[in-house]
């Protein structure tokens, strides 16, 4: 969990497409927005580039809420039982502990924004980063990784 600081200690910021920090977690570059170190801890966002038929199986998180808005593409989502098709302009709200899933369905490649309250899912996709750049991305790290942020995944 981030340390929240006090709202004086934080720092106005402009951050432009291509700014941030650029990582490629599960497959599927990421740039890392806004940390939740710059947020005093209540957020933290990254746009989210899919490919044709990527995206996370079922799983939930138990620390924390996360929200996504289509930029461009068309995503397959499923949250607490409920699948739409959404593209531009829709936005997906996932209370903690909530199943969801979702699937870029696009013919050439999808973007999402996604963000987390309180911050700190920025760190998660680092670390699934770091095993693949390691070459120790297997399925007992995944889980172990995953289950140290909060994260887990179903069926």
């Amino acid at each position: 969990m981030p340390t929240v600081h006090p709202a004086a200690s934080l720092v106005p910021k402009i951050i432009g497409p291509g700014q941030g920090k650029s990582i490629n977690a599960f497959g599927i570059p990421m740039n890392i927005m806004l940390r939740a170190e710059e947020t005093g801890g209540s957020f933290a966002a990254l746009v989210a580039e899919f490919a044709p038929g990527q995206g996370p199986p079922p799983h939930f998180h138990h620390d924390h809420e996360e929200y996504f808005y289509v930029l461009e593409g068309e995503f397959e989502l499923s949250v607490g039982g409920q699948t739409a098709t959404a593209g531009p302009g829709a936005m997906v709200f996932v209370p903690r502990e909530t199943v969801h899933a979702f699937k870029y369905v696009g013919s050439t490649r999808g973007k999402i924004l996604e963000w987390g309250t309180p911050g700190g899912q920025e760190r998660y996709f680092e670390a699934i980063d770091r095993l693949a750049a390691t070459g120790t991305m297997n399925p007992e790290n995944v889980v172990a990784t995953s289950r140290e942020f909060e994260t887990e995944f179903v069926g």
